[in-house]
Order: structure tokens, then sequence, then C-alpha cells
């Protein structure tokens, strides 16, 4: 007899994510997706993927975007006609046109601004988070918005014109297609926040918040659905103001 115990193994050591698993990963198994993300942030790769999709749908949307109907209903409803109302049109093409070019750009932007506001969140209700692990959240939350990108590509290459506003429900996840944005562009813009992908992404966002902050899920959501509120009122704001310019 020896008083020698067997030897033990160790535990395999878990396989670490690279991004473009983790990518798939807050699809499918978000929670474990999440408390990896949570332990170990990154920001490149997703804020890539989602710049590059964001493109590749510009690309093909922008030159279908029918602009020019939309802006020259608004100057003879102001009674702009002649050389100045064709130099308007110029610059005006230009303006928008330019605009939707660079929105890619600033779709990171909006994701670190939303990012802040849930990080304040979780802070008031006694989160650990640090920004840069909300940051890495709420861009590989972001997927669901980016697939939704991606669907409306082939949908886009069916037309040949399409109004501005238009472009938004060419899926039709939300209900937002029930209206339109110039009959009535407050609702639209209500419907518009029930979109489907938009949901999926405000799940992933209580899911990862709560892996990184320590937070609970309910204290999670409640700091998802009041930012989700404050988006919605920015949202009917610019309808009220898109609808005060209509008159």
């Amino acid at each position: 007899m020896t008083d020698v115990s067997p030897a033990v193994e160790a535990p395999p050591s878990a396989k670490p994510s690279n991004p473009f698993s983790r990518i798939v990963g807050v699809l499918f198994s978000p929670s474990q997706t999440f408390a990896d993300i949570a332990r170990k942030p990154d920001w490149i790769v997703p804020a890539v993927v989602i710049v590059i999709i964001a493109f590749a749908a510009v690309i093909v949307t922008v030159p279908r975007m029918d602009f020019e109907s939309q802006m020259r209903e608004a100057m003879e409803a102001k009674g702009v006609s002649g050389p100045q109302a064709d130099q308007a049109m110029r610059i005006g093409l230009a303006f928008a046109k330019g605009a939707q070019y660079l929105s890619p750009i600033f779709i990171i932007g909006f994701i670190a601004v939303a990012a802040l506001l849930y990080w304040l969140g979780t802070k008031i209700l006694g989160g650990v988070a640090t920004y840069s692990q909300v940051f890495s959240v709420v861009l590989y939350a972001w997927m669901p918005l980016a697939i939704r990108m991606l669907v409306r590509i082939p949908i886009v290459l069916t037309k040949n014109a399409i109004a501005p506003q238009e472009v938004e429900t060419l899926v039709r996840s939300s209900p937002a297609f029930l209206t339109s944005f110039k009959a009535n562009p407050m609702l639209w813009a209500v419907l518009q926040r029930f979109d489907l992908f938009l949901l999926w992404t405000l799940i992933l966002v209580v899911i990862g918040l709560s892996a990184s902050s320590r937070l609970s899920k309910a204290k999670s959501a409640a700091v998802v659905f009041v930012v989700w509120c404050i988006g919605t009122l920015f949202a009917v704001g610019g309808g009220a103001m898109a609808k005060m310019r209509a008159k």
C-alpha cells in the first residue's frame, strides 16, 4: 500500500473563441458567447463586418433611391421653380446621396452612443461592466440588424425606383409597412420601432448586459427598455418634424 493518490487529469481548457465564432455564437448560443465576450471584449472584427455589410447594402440601394421625385414635390409645394429649382435639385441630390454613402461609418458612432447609454444605465443600477465590455456587447448584438441589411439586398435588386423612406420597409419585419411615412410619419416611426430584427437585437443586448455587468436580466431589460423608449421618442420627433415640413 502506498499513500500516493492517482494523478487526476486537469480538465481541458476552454477553446479560445475568435471574433467570427462569436458572431455565430451570439445568434445561436448567446448566453455562453456573451459570457466569453465579457471576459475578453473585442471590437475591430464585428465593427468591420457591420460596416462592410452596410456598404454593400448602400452601394446596391442608393442608385435605386428616387430622391429626385421627393425633392421636386417639396420644391413645388414651396413654389420654387426654374433655374433656382434646378440648382437646389443638384445640391440636394448630391447631399442626399453623399449622406447615404457615408451612413455605414455613422453606424459605428450610433452604436458607440447606444453603448454609452446602456453603460450609464447599468452603472446607475450597480453594474460592474466597463464601457469597453458594453461596446463589444452591443457590436455583437447588432448582428440581427446586419442580417436584415443582407436580406434587403436581393429585394432591392428587384426594384427600379424606391422612395427613400420605403427602403426601411422593404423587409417586412415591422408593422410600419402597413402605413406610409408620407401619409403618417409619426405612426410610421412608432411602428418601425417594433421591427423583429430590432427586437432580436434588444434581447441580445439584455443577455450581454447581464453577462458583462453582473446584473439580473430583469434589471438589464429595464435599462434596454429605457434606451428603446428614448430612441422611440427621437424617432417620433423626427416624424413630427417631417409632418411639419410637409405642410
